[in-house]
């Protein structure tokens, strides 16, 4: 298991104080780094982008710096700057020091590859998600926000060639499976674990607050439960390239698809839709999911023991 008192500097509550602090710090910082860097260097800079407010009047290049610039203050800059206001080298904090073993890494590629129709699964019941009567209002905010973050995804899935594939991999996929694996798992899941003494509570409080913040209600029950799997890959695979390594596969994969259903002339509506599998897909999905993440558990152990014993 991870060793839950990584730190001992600060109690756990001033830990997660500063974390976000320099998330929201690192956030402002390269955001403004990043709008100036484009209004510079973008010919077709225009101010009424900046004051509009509305994403289809914004231009790509103007989502695309400000997407990469604050992602890489909020949830890299961030992280690291709090490692060492925590007294911790980064390196050391994030487990990037633990050896990673490549049949764990092929274990995360499997995993990844069998558990998407069951994630499909999870999606499809999670959309037909409806609210009461007396939540109707609450409901209609949410399909507004889910309408809006829709929009946003489709114009920053925009690509015409390799060039755009190449900055939406960046963009969607590695910078958020580094980042976003540094700030939730490595960052909060590490806090929460020092506070409740239990890595299940801080896994699942984690997943929880990891798809809460993505403000895609539709969406939230798949992807906590994505969050709650790379928060099992770091515990008990004890290198958070595990976790990224998932994260990217699932984002990456998102993209590819997105690229080549353009290139076949499709709409991006149709990724949305997903692929409908039959009931005993869906079911023999759950079960080498389930079988491979005991595989997982069991040969990390085994790796654990081995490196003790070197």
């Amino acid at each position: 298991m991870i060793d839950m008192q990584k730190s001992t500097a600060y109690h756990p509550a001033v830990q997660l104080i500063f974390l976000v602090l320099m998330a929201f710090i690192g956030a402002i910082v390269f955001t403004i780094l990043g709008g100036l860097f484009w209004f510079f260097t973008d010919p077709n800079a225009s101010l009424t982008a900046l004051t509009a407010g509305d994403p289809a009047m914004m231009s790509l290049n103007f989502l695309r710096y400000v997407q990469i610039s604050s992602s890489i203050g909020m949830f890299i800059a961030g992280p690291i700057a709090f490692a060492y206001l925590n007294e911790v080298k980064p390196k050391s904090y994030y487990y990037f020091d633990q050896p990673v073993h490549i049949y764990l890494l092929i274990l995360v590629v499997a995993i990844m590859f069998f558990s998407n129709p069951l994630l499909e699964y999870i999606t499809v019941l999670n959309q037909k998600m409806s609210l009461p009567d007396a939540l109707k209002s609450v409901e209609i905010w949410m399909k507004n926000s889910e309408k809006q973050a829709a929009e946003l995804t489709k114009k920053l899935l925009a690509m015409k060639g390799l060039g755009d594939l190449t900055i939406n991999l960046v963009m969607i996929a590695i910078i958020p499976a580094i980042g976003e694996e540094l700030f939730f798992r490595g960052g909060i899941q590490n806090i929460l674990g020092q506070w409740f003494k239990n890595h299940h509570a801080a896994i699942w409080v984690t997943a929880i607050i990891f798809s809460s913040i993505h403000m895609q209600f539709y969406g939230f029950f798949p992807r906590m439960f994505l969050g709650a799997l790379f928060g099992y890959l770091l515990v008990y695979g004890k290198n958070i390239w595990l976790a990224i390594l998932g994260h990217f596969l699932n984002n990456g994969t998102a993209v590819v698809m997105a690229y080549i259903m353009q290139k076949q002339g499709k709409s991006l509506d149709e990724l949305d839709q997903g692929t409908t599998f039959e009931w005993m897909g869906y079911t023999i999905s759950t079960i080498f999911t389930v079988a491979l993440l005991i595989l997982f558990f069991k040969k990390a152990k085994e790796k654990q023991l081995q490196n003790i014993y070197e």
